[in-house]
Protein backbone atom coordinates (compact mmCIF):
# COMPACT_ATOMS: atom_id res chain seq x y z
CA UNK A 1 0.00 0.00 0.00
CA UNK A 2 1.26 3.45 -0.92
CA UNK A 3 2.16 5.53 2.08
CA UNK A 4 -0.42 8.15 2.92
CA UNK A 5 0.65 11.68 3.78
CA UNK A 6 -1.75 13.41 6.16
CA UNK A 7 -2.44 17.09 6.60
CA UNK A 8 -3.21 18.10 10.17
CA UNK A 9 -6.85 18.76 9.21
CA UNK A 10 -7.26 15.31 7.60
CA UNK A 11 -5.74 13.59 10.59
CA UNK A 12 -7.97 15.50 13.02
CA UNK A 13 -11.03 14.73 10.91
CA UNK A 14 -10.49 10.96 11.06
CA UNK A 15 -9.31 10.95 14.69
CA UNK A 16 -12.79 10.47 16.25
CA UNK A 17 -13.22 7.34 14.11
CA UNK A 18 -9.74 6.08 15.08
CA UNK A 19 -10.55 6.82 18.73
CA UNK A 20 -13.86 4.91 18.59
CA UNK A 21 -12.21 1.84 17.01
CA UNK A 22 -9.40 1.99 19.57
CA UNK A 23 -11.71 2.45 22.56
CA UNK A 24 -13.88 -0.46 21.42
CA UNK A 25 -10.88 -2.80 21.16
CA UNK A 26 -9.39 -1.45 24.39
CA UNK A 27 -12.60 -2.29 26.27
CA UNK A 28 -12.87 -5.76 24.74
CA UNK A 29 -9.22 -6.56 25.48
CA UNK A 30 -9.73 -5.20 29.01
CA UNK A 31 -12.65 -7.55 29.58
CA UNK A 32 -10.66 -10.56 28.41
CA UNK A 33 -7.72 -9.49 30.60
CA UNK A 34 -10.08 -9.17 33.57
CA UNK A 35 -11.44 -12.67 32.90
CA UNK A 36 -7.87 -13.97 32.78
CA UNK A 37 -6.99 -12.22 36.04
CA UNK A 38 -10.12 -13.30 37.90
CA UNK A 39 -10.67 -16.67 36.35
CA UNK A 40 -9.44 -20.03 37.38
CA UNK A 41 -9.47 -21.63 33.98
CA UNK A 42 -8.15 -24.90 32.85
CA UNK A 43 -4.95 -24.48 30.90
CA UNK A 44 -6.50 -24.82 27.45
CA UNK A 45 -9.18 -22.26 28.34
CA UNK A 46 -6.51 -19.86 29.61
CA UNK A 47 -4.54 -20.22 26.37
CA UNK A 48 -7.69 -19.64 24.32
CA UNK A 49 -8.27 -16.32 26.11
CA UNK A 50 -4.63 -15.27 25.69
CA UNK A 51 -4.90 -16.10 21.99
CA UNK A 52 -8.09 -14.03 21.83
CA UNK A 53 -6.21 -10.98 23.18
CA UNK A 54 -3.52 -11.41 20.51
CA UNK A 55 -6.17 -11.77 17.79
CA UNK A 56 -7.95 -8.61 18.99
CA UNK A 57 -4.69 -6.62 18.91
CA UNK A 58 -3.90 -7.86 15.39
CA UNK A 59 -7.43 -6.99 14.28
CA UNK A 60 -7.21 -3.49 15.80
CA UNK A 61 -3.85 -2.74 14.18
CA UNK A 62 -5.15 -4.07 10.85
CA UNK A 63 -8.16 -1.74 10.94
CA UNK A 64 -5.92 1.24 11.73
CA UNK A 65 -3.40 0.36 9.00
CA UNK A 66 -6.22 0.00 6.44
CA UNK A 67 -6.89 3.71 7.00
CA UNK A 68 -3.29 4.54 6.05
CA UNK A 69 -2.28 5.22 9.65
CA UNK A 70 0.78 3.63 11.24
CA UNK A 71 0.54 1.63 14.46
CA UNK A 72 3.56 2.33 16.66
CA UNK A 73 2.61 0.54 19.85
CA UNK A 74 -0.28 -0.52 21.99
CA UNK A 75 -3.07 2.01 21.38
CA UNK A 76 -0.49 4.35 19.79
CA UNK A 77 -0.84 5.61 16.21
CA UNK A 78 1.12 7.92 13.93
CA UNK A 79 -0.09 9.94 10.95
CA UNK A 80 2.75 10.50 8.45
CA UNK A 81 2.79 14.22 7.57
CA UNK A 82 5.70 14.12 5.11
CA UNK A 83 8.14 15.67 7.62
CA UNK A 84 7.50 13.32 10.53
CA UNK A 85 4.42 12.14 12.37
CA UNK A 86 1.39 13.51 14.14
CA UNK A 87 1.12 11.19 17.10
CA UNK A 88 -1.95 10.07 19.09
CA UNK A 89 -2.27 7.73 22.06
CA UNK A 90 -5.47 6.41 23.63
CA UNK A 91 -6.61 8.83 26.34
CA UNK A 92 -5.58 11.99 24.50
CA UNK A 93 -8.53 14.20 23.58
CA UNK A 94 -7.11 15.54 20.35
CA UNK A 95 -4.13 15.34 18.01
CA UNK A 96 -1.68 17.33 20.16
CA UNK A 97 1.79 15.91 19.54
CA UNK A 98 4.24 15.36 16.73
CA UNK A 99 7.72 13.93 16.31
CA UNK A 100 10.30 13.43 13.59
CA UNK A 101 10.78 10.16 11.74
CA UNK A 102 13.69 9.14 13.96
CA UNK A 103 12.50 10.45 17.32
CA UNK A 104 9.61 8.17 18.25
CA UNK A 105 7.26 8.48 21.22
CA UNK A 106 9.97 9.76 23.58
CA UNK A 107 10.67 12.68 21.22
CA UNK A 108 7.07 13.85 21.09
CA UNK A 109 6.49 17.57 21.38
CA UNK A 110 3.36 19.73 21.19
CA UNK A 111 2.33 20.48 17.61
CA UNK A 112 3.49 23.96 16.58
CA UNK A 113 2.47 26.18 13.66
CA UNK A 114 -0.86 24.49 13.03
CA UNK A 115 -2.06 27.57 11.14
CA UNK A 116 0.28 26.94 8.22
CA UNK A 117 -1.13 23.42 7.89
CA UNK A 118 -4.68 24.60 7.19
CA UNK A 119 -5.56 25.65 3.70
Amino acid sequence: MERKIWTYEEARKILPYVRSITEEFYETVGKVHQELKNGLYQENEQEARETKVEELLVEWSGKIRELGIEVKGLWLVDFDNGKGYYCWHLGEEDLLFEHGYDEGFAGRKPIQNIDEETE
